[in-house]
């Protein structure tokens, strides 16, 4: 900056000393107005230079600065590196106020079922409609997005950690959510993942305030440790293939196979002549054979999942329809569905399947409304073999139910553009063959995105 500052100002003071030794040595005034109208042309042609030179250092400037944000997604995080390699930290804050009718099982944080109205082990009848309240600020989150571009290659790293790790009172300990590279080739189309990202497949997640995104009502939804291929064909279709397992907690697990898992996707294309952009659908689906735990032997899991996103308006009003439709048998702790994939006694595995739906409405740049519903129903024969029936719903464990339904209405106020207030209502209906408990979760959130 330096450099070009004294350039702008060396050039005019050559000009003028030049001026000053020619018209000294000029004779008449006829030659001095002659010689003064020449440097008059000089000055205006040199200061004509000038102005291109500027214009061109100002466009390689511009070009420079803009390199990151075409490399970056998120064009409104400071970005920092140089070009070719940019690196963004994001992050939000995020507090939910929770009120529940009952007592709900999946960690306290986030509800999946009403818990057994009997205690297990005693076969006792308990009081589970107790109510209470939670203050809960362990959503907030941390991450980083590292690019580098080389030819043909762009290297994307992704870290993201929340606060959902085990707690002592307040000593709450960051989580690892996400921890993957993804390495793609620009003229190929090709992407190889290998990490920790969400499940490849059943992909969408639904609009809730609640961390917990209907699990155990009809999402399958995880992050996993995974090798994830991804082809682009043409400028509608996505291929996937992937292998995913949870990592081994202990040494005597048997497991071997991880899921082998497949994905087809079709993007706008015909779908852009009914929908708006961004539309889309999906069919997946996995298998896995082995043992499950030392529990457990050989058996056979699998999986089908379709999946649709529609986006659309009427009367100018933004609407997006989106879910998901799974049926198969074995499917557990990748999808976070414990203790409902297979019958330790009888060990086979649960046949089960599960949707749900939501519809969002943007009403304007300040609010949204979102309904939606799920639901998750194992077979019952298969999950309540080898109990004794009289009391077999009774010994069900707290995550264990014959069919678990979720209503849920929210609405979001924008007050900025990166802070958010929302508030929701879940109903939750839990079956247990003999009998059904209901429960409502009322929630007030706000969040904060930097």
């Amino acid at each position: 900056m330096k450099v070009k500052k004294s350039f702008k100002f060396f050039i005019p003071a050559l000009a003028g000393i030049f001026c000053f030794t020619k018209v000294s040595l000029a004779e008449s005034p006829e030659e001095l107005k002659a010689q003064i109208e020449a440097l008059k042309k000089q000055m205006s042609t040199m200061q004509a230079q000038m102005e291109e030179l500027q214009k061109k250092l100002k466009e390689v400037q511009t070009t420079t600065e803009n390199i990151a944000p075409k490399i970056l997604p998120k064009d409104s995080k400071p970005v920092f590196g140089k070009p070719g390699f940019e690196w963004q930290l994001y992050g939000r804050v995020k507090i939910d106020y929770h009120y529940d009718t009952a007592r709900m099982e999946f960690y306290n944080d986030f509800i999946g079922a009403v818990v057994n109205r009997w205690a297990n082990a005693t076969a006792k009848k308990t009081d589970y409609r107790n109510d209470s309240t939670n203050f809960n600020p362990r959503d907030t989150r941390l991450g980083a997005l590292i690019y580098s571009k080389v030819g043909n290659w762009m290297i994307k790293g992704h870290t993201e950690i929340d606060f959902y790790g085990t707690t002592v009172g307040n000593n709450i300990i960051p989580r690892m959510r996400l921890a993957y590279a993804d390495i793609t080739n620009t003229q190929t189309k090709t992407s190889i993942l290998f990490g920790q990202d969400w499940i490849p497949v059943a992909q969408l997640n639904p609009s809730t305030v609640d961390f917990g995104i209907l699990t155990a009502a009809g999402n399958l939804w995880w992050r996993v440790p995974q090798i994830t291929v991804r082809q682009k064909v043409g400028d509608c279709w996505e291929l996937l293939g992937s292998l995913m397992m949870h990592r081994r907690q202990n040494t005597w697990s048997e497991e071997r196979m991880p899921w082998v898992l497949g994905r087809i996707q079709y993007k706008d294309g015909i779908l852009s002549k009914v929908f708006d952009k961004g539309s889309m659908l999906a069919l997946g689906g996995g298998y896995k054979h082995g043992p499950h735990n030392s529990r457990i032997d050989d058996v056979d899991s699998w999986l089908l999942a379709g999946e649709w996103l529609f986006n659309f308006k009427i009367a100018d009003q933004k609407f997006q329809f989106k879910g998901e439709a799974w049926m198969g048998q074995g499917i557990g702790d990748e999808w976070l569905r414990y203790d409902l994939s297979f019958n330790s006694r009888t060990r086979k595995p649960i046949k089960a399947w599960g949707a749900w739906a939501d519809l969002v409405w943007v009403i304007n740049p300040k609010w949204s409304l979102t309904i939606g519903a799920g639901i998750d129903d194992p077979n019952d024969n298969n999950l309540m073999e080898g109990l004794p029936k009289a009391t077999a719903p009774r010994l069900l464990n707290d995550r264990q139910f014959t069919q678990n339904v979720h209503y849920f209405i929210n609405v979001w106020y924008s007050l900025t553009k990166d802070m958010k207030i929302g508030a929701e209502w879940v109903h939750v209906e839990t079956e247990r063959k003999k009998w059904t408990d209901t429960a409502n979760r009322f929630t007030l959130s706000a969040f904060y995105n930097f």
